[in-house]
């Protein structure tokens, strides 16, 4: 029986595509570093949602909060949790600006996620579009956009279809003029930007450097290699999670200040192992292969006539074509899973670390033979 379920198990599996392929081309997900693999095993019945039960399990959360937080410079009156990825982070950030405020309007960018639509659509809030100049947002439209009724404004670090990076320096310094909540959403430039600032490829700030930032969603099962799902929301004050707050009385622990109850305490482990056994230098070699492997796409692609749509400022590329939707389809056919958006018309390309440099020169004869 159990070797009738395996096999079943298997059969199902063999229909997926691999991230060791090398053929993921769309996703901002990637293959998880053998450690956390291993660390996920050891803690995988543990919960974070009842750490009566798992003090050691909640006291690796712990320290995953505060190595992020280092990284993100975050002030000592910090506090976070980790979360199952960016749509719960950026769903528990507008709670909490909800909650602190009264308010129900949320400012966001062109090119934010969709959980912020999903958002609005659970705690009834009004979204406010904030033009995009050069895809990424107005900052000089931002101050005319904040009314009396903003609860927070929201600016993106890594945005999905690009890669860029929203001006937050200007965004933060207006929002902590009006004294508006200020979630900055890094799901994906989190664990790129940093590294690219230590590197010298940007100087942009993004983080809790900016006086006017209160809360940054990152999450670790992206750029950080850990497993799925793994993510992080970080406050300016601890004392927020205070607002979200409810009585847990069939746990061990008096409340809970999270929006999921059960929490895999396995993604702790996982996201504390990699961060541990990488290291800053470890993080900048992954990210500096990754830019790399952008650099010679770009190379490679202009050279075959294509044209992006912007510079990458990130490891994402966006390739402008005639039919996005058609062309993605095509090259899904011969198995290269690209991202794209049709609305734009053009193709995304993001160089997670299972993009091996070997196969973007085969990957580019097949985008021109599909395009042609």
């Amino acid at each position: 029986m159990k070797e009738k379920i395996i096999e079943e198990l298997k059969k199902a599996r063999s229909k997926d595509l691999t991230f060791s392929s090398g053929r993921i081309l769309g996703s901002m997900c990637t293959r998880p570093h053998p450690i956390a693999v291993k660390a996920y095993r050891m803690f995988i019945e543990t919960n974070l949602g009842d750490p009566g039960l798992f003090p050691g399990t909640k006291e690796i959360e712990d320290r995953v909060i505060k190595m992020i937080g280092s990284m993100l410079h975050a002030p000592e009156s910090m506090g976070g949790r980790m979360t199952s990825g960016g749509t719960e982070s950026n769903l528990t950030a507008l709670w909490i600006s909800k909650k602190m405020s009264g308010k129900r309007e949320v400012i966001v960018s062109e090119s934010a996620h969709f959980s912020f639509v999903k958002a609005s659509s659970l705690m009834g809030l009004k979204i406010k579009v904030l033009p995009s100049k050069n895809y990424v947002a107005d900052a000089e439209m931002l101050r005319k956009a904040i009314s009396r009724d903003t609860a927070c404004v929201v600016g993106i670090a890594g945005t999905t279809n690009l890669g860029l990076i929203d001006p937050i320096e200007e965004m933060g310094e207006i929002c902590e003029e009006k004294d508006v909540f200020f979630h900055v959403d890094a799901a994906f430039g989190g664990f790129v930007i940093p590294f690219l600032q230590e590197m010298g490829y940007t100087k942009k700030k993004f983080d809790f450097e900016v006086n006017g930032v209160s809360s940054i969603s990152v999450d670790p099962h992206k750029m950080g290699m850990s497993v799925i799902p793994s993510g992080v929301l970080l406050l300016r004050k601890r004392e927020w999670l205070d607002v979200i707050s409810v009585e847990s009385a069939c746990t061990h622990t008096r409340k809970q200040m999270s929006l999921l109850g059960t929490r895999p305490g396995a993604s702790a482990a996982a996201t504390y192992a990699v961060m541990k056994y990488l290291g800053k230098e470890g993080y900048m070699d992954v990210v500096k292969r990754c830019m790399a492997a952008t650099a010679y796409a770009e190379k490679k692609l202009t050279e075959e006539g294509f044209e992006l749509v912007v510079k990458p400022e990130t490891n994402l590329i966006g390739v402008k074509v005639k039919d996005a939707g058609k062309i993605a389809e095509k090259l899904s056919a011969i198995g290269w899973k690209v991202g794209v958006d049709e609305e734009n018309g053009f193709i995304r390309i993001v160089f997670m670390p299972h993009v091996k440099k070997r196969l973007i020169g085969e990957f580019v004869k097949d985008f021109k033979s599909v395009v042609s």
